[in-house]
């Protein structure tokens, strides 16, 4: 309560109410020290903000608005420095206070300016007060209380201890208390939060990595399927492999039987077939269902999708040839016949009728002839047909086995 009442007046003031009493002196003593360092801070703080501002240029800063305020707190820096020096010594060996309070005093109203003023005055008309008074303070301490405390010092006298003051504890350590509680509940704020944080990452991570363990064996089953498939693909391209070159083997022996069969039946024949051989590779017509495409598991026995129909191969007619050499040799006989009438009737004295009959028996025997040698060589030729269609059954039959 002391001190909240004594903190209403001036620091002057306050260090001439330490001849009181020695309560007062220990009270305004603290006092003194706190202002004093509570100066030093809020003229650092001053000073940073303002050459936070300012250009790095030095010439730029001359003109720069703040120019002023960077001046006076220059000077009020030099000040303190030598204020300090002076009375720091002292201060921390516990012998003396910071004295000259009307000091402190000026400093704060020469800060109050420079904080609140935009255009404040100049660095010598501001301080000159500060620079008369600390200057007269240095020289009274330095000529007048310093020897005293040196000879003090230099004897190993140790200064009185303080008298305790359990009734009344300082404001400064009740601020502190307040502030140090103020940050400890704000830690126990900022703890709570980061610890729920911690257990909302958690069981996100938790979460991901039993989704990346599911993608992992996805992954796996994926990877298997296309091994799988690929084997199954590749199987799949050598057996149509296989099956193009029996194709292709089937192909070539049913041209070749059928060219062979032609040229049998032409060279029994004994003349030029009505159709060329070149033409015959066009007339064979493969069933495809004999192959084996479609399987229904692997590693089984390939079986057709239908049931295979015999391959339909048609050879050149040679009933037709026969027919039609027969046609043209009963019209040779016909116009024969028919001729022979004529004949005889415009020559009756040539020809005789014994010699027409036996030409027309000539030529019944040849046509006989004819029609049966046409005959052997189309049962012949049929023949060879079926010989050659059992023979391509038997290749079926043993390519649906494989």
């Amino acid at each position: 309560m002391v001190e909240k009442v004594i903190s209403y007046l001036s620091y002057d003031e306050i260090a001439k109410n330490r001849l009181v009493s020695r309560a007062f002196n220990e009270i305004c003593m603290r006092m003194l020290n706190r202002g004093f360092l509570m100066i030093e801070r809020r003229h650092a703080l001053a000073l940073k903000s303002v050459k936070a501002q300012l250009p790095r240029r030095e010439s730029e800063r001359r003109y720069h608005p703040l120019a002023r305020h960077c001046d006076i707190l220059t000077s009020i820096e030099t000040r303190i420095s030598m204020l300090n020096m002076t009375y720091s010594k002292f201060i921390d060996t516990g012998i003396c206070c910071f004295i000259p309070g009307k000091v402190i005093d000026e400093i704060r109203r020469v800060l109050t300016i420079v904080e609140t003023s935009k255009t404040p005055p100049r660095a010598h008309e501001v301080l000159q007060e500060l620079r008369d008074i600390s200057s007269m303070a240095i020289e009274h301490f330095d000529d007048k209380i310093s020897p005293d405390f040196r000879k003090r010092l230099q004897e190993g006298v140790a200064p009185p201890p303080p008298r305790p003051s359990h009734v009344f504890p300082p404001l400064a350590v009740r601020q502190e208390m307040l502030l140090l509680r103020r940050r400890s509940v704000l830690s126990a704020k900022l703890s709570l939060y980061l610890a729920a944080q911690h257990k909302k990452f958690l069981k996100q991570m938790s979460q991901y990595e039993r989704l990346a363990a599911r993608q992992r064996k996805t992954i796996r089953d994926l990877s298997k399927r296309q091994r799988e498939q690929d084997a199954a693909i590749a199987d799949l391209k050598k057996r149509i492999e296989e099956c193009d070159i029996k194709y292709s083997e089937l192909t070539h022996t049913n041209q070749a039987v059928g060219g062979k069969a032609m040229a049998v039946t032409a060279a029994s024949e004994g003349s030029t077939p009505s159709q060329p051989l070149r033409h015959f590779g066009s007339q064979i017509k493969l069933d495809l269902s004999v192959l084996p495409i479609g399987t229904s598991k692997r590693g089984q026995t390939p079986m057709p999708n239908i049931k295979p129909r015999k391959p339909l191969i048609k050879l050149p007619s040679l009933a037709d040839e026969g027919a039609a050499s027969f046609a043209s040799s009963a019209s040779a006989a016909s116009s024969a016949f028919s001729a022979s009438p004529t004949s005889s009737a415009s020559a009756n004295s040539c020809v005789s009728a014994g010699t027409r009959a036996r030409s027309a028996a000539a030529r019944i025997r040849n046509i006989a002839d004819e029609v049966r040698h046409l005959t052997r060589a189309f049962e012949e030729g049929k023949l060879k047909r079926q010989l050659a269609h059992s023979e391509q059954e038997a290749g079926g039959k043993k390519l649906k086995r494989d």
